[in-house]
């Protein structure tokens, strides 16, 4: 057995790491989304509410952006290619003539293995947590997934998990911590515990630790539990490991993130102070006081004034009575322009009605905005291809059944799973196709004189080389035309048969009513 406190001390020093980490998120989730890092010992409704009003919005929508572009509800996020010994597998099959049969099976089989691999995945509901992890990155700069058995998703936030990183910014030491009954510990583990803490009860909550360590190709797992190791060590290939340790911009050296809300925390702070203030003055505006002229009628009681009822008549001058002017009102103005200024500094920063809003966004929809994200935040799509997109994809491959799908064992060959704008960009093979018909309709606006001189095969090259289509994958080849030829010319002469055929019945039949009519 493992000395006590082993992974609690790992744990310890990793909470040094962090530094102010924990401290500067829950600040930033004060300032957006509160329940994202809630301080410690407060949740539910006793969370603290932040003081900028606009946070929330903000964080909510491109964490739907982000996840629209990552896992698109109306098409797949990733492509499977076959290796080329797999095409060659199938070529051999088919006949190495029939290329263009070869192809479309090519096209059918991983077509299958994407759906039914995404239709497997939505079981998991994924995108849910997706959403929760991607506003966890905005705002802390970290998130970590956690894969159950069942294929769901289980989220940490940066203060219930650890990590230690080599200088490639990989995971090698992982700490979960978590709060477990001790009455859900099986039996054995139950009595390991109680020969450390003797006076346990099964409604008492222990503080579980998890340590996943990389070793060689292979992950060690071991568990501590209030500073008592269990008997539950494994081990993990490299390909079942279940972890997503994820981060929104991670600099060299450190073992942690940083978020968006972070880059601009100076403009949050300033939202977040000018607003508290802008409330301050609000009230004290709202709070009117009355003065009553010294020496008047009206100052004999005042007692009675207060306690009368409105719209009563009482003996005096109209002077009797002044309200002070308050110049506060005026810096209400000044302080909403301000507010106004740096809201929509954020919103620009977290790229706020650059695409519309709607449940299905186009293809095109989405590549402008991961183009956009990958610009915007320095490779931001492009990082989450690789470390959350590629991961996924993988997992969802991993559960299909590929000799029911597609006839052929997963051993058979291998699969090439791509995410990111190469995904994208290969997705949109089908837009730039689509647009290439449009264009060749342009065709019919030139002047018939024109039209007549023009090559139309040479014009739809031109059109389509344009679009990036290879115009040639859809022509036909000189011994398929050949054959077509062919085909069309027998089809002609059967139909000349057939009318030569017709018209001798015709003749006769007309020759035979001839001979029935009286001379």
């Amino acid at each position: 057995m493992e000395a006590p406190h082993r992974i609690s001390n790992i744990w310890a020093t990793m909470d040094t790491d962090k530094g102010d980490l924990i401290e500067r998120s829950e600040a930033y989730a004060r300032w957006t989304v509160p329940a994202i890092m809630p301080p410690e010992g407060m949740e539910g409704q006793e969370q603290t509410k932040g003081n900028v009003p606009t946070g929330a919005r903000l964080v909510n929508h491109l964490a739907n952006r982000i996840v629209e572009v990552l896992y698109p509800i109306s098409r797949p996020f990733f492509t499977v290619a076959l290796t080329p010994e797999a095409k060659l597998e199938i070529e051999q099959e088919l006949g190495e003539e029939q290329s263009g049969k070869m192809q479309e099976a090519v096209r059918d089989a991983t077509s299958r293995l994407e759906d039914v691999a995404i239709r497997k995945l939505k079981l998991t509901e994924y995108r849910p947590v997706a959403i929760l992890a991607a506003k966890h990155l905005i705002v802390t700069g970290n998130a970590l997934l956690r894969r159950m058995p069942s294929g769901k998703r289980v989220l940490y936030p940066v203060n219930r998990y650890g990590v230690r990183r080599d200088i490639l910014g990989m995971e090698r030491e992982v700490v979960l911590s978590e709060k477990k009954r001790f009455s859900t510990f099986d039996e054995a583990t139950k009595a390991d515990i109680r020969e450390v803490h003797t006076q346990v009860k099964d409604e008492d909550d222990m503080e579980l630790f998890t340590l996943y360590e990389k070793q060689g190709k292979r992950w060690k797992i071991t568990q501590e539990a209030d500073g008592v190791p269990l008997k539950t060590e494994s081990y993990l290939n490299e390909a079942d490991y279940d972890l997503l340790v994820l981060d929104w911009s991670l600099h060299p050296g450190e073992h942690y993130g940083r978020g968006l809300v972070e880059d601009y925390a100076s403009t949050f702070h300033n939202i977040d102070v000018c607003t508290e203030a802008l409330l301050d003055l609000t009230a004290i505006t709202a709070d009117i006081k009355f003065f009553v002229r010294p020496g008047s009628p009206l100052s004999m009681d005042l007692a009675a004034l207060n306690a009368a009822p409105r719209g009563t008549y009482w003996p005096g001058n109209a002077d009797d009575i002044s309200v002070p002017e308050m110049r506060a009102r005026g810096d209400l103005g000044t302080i909403n322009e301000l507010i106004g200024k740096w809201e929509g500094e954020l919103a620009q920063a977290f790229l706020m009605s650059n695409v519309r809003d709607a449940e299905r966004v186009t293809a095109a929809e989405i590549r402008m905005l991961a183009n956009e994200l990958e610009s915007a935040f320095g490779g931001l799509y492009s990082q989450l291809a690789q470390s959350w997109q590629q991961r996924e994809a993988e997992y969802a491959i991993s559960q299909v059944d590929f000799a029911s799908e597609i006839g052929k064992d997963s051993a058979a060959f291998e699969v090439l799973v791509t995410t990111g704008l190469e995904s994208l960009s290969r997705e949109g093979q089908i837009d730039n196709l689509r647009m290439a018909i449009g264009d060749l309709q342009m065709m019919e606006a030139v002047p018939e004189d024109i039209r007549g001189a023009m090559n139309p095969l040479r014009f739809a090259k031109f059109v389509f080389t344009n679009r990036s289509v290879d115009l040639n994958a859809f022509l036909n080849t000189p011994e398929e035309m050949q054959a077509n030829q062919e085909a069309a010319m027998a089809e002609a002469g059967r139909m000349q048969s057939q009318q030569g055929e017709a018209n001798v019945a015709e003749h006769a039949g007309k020759a035979a009513v001839d001979a029935q009519q009286p001379k």
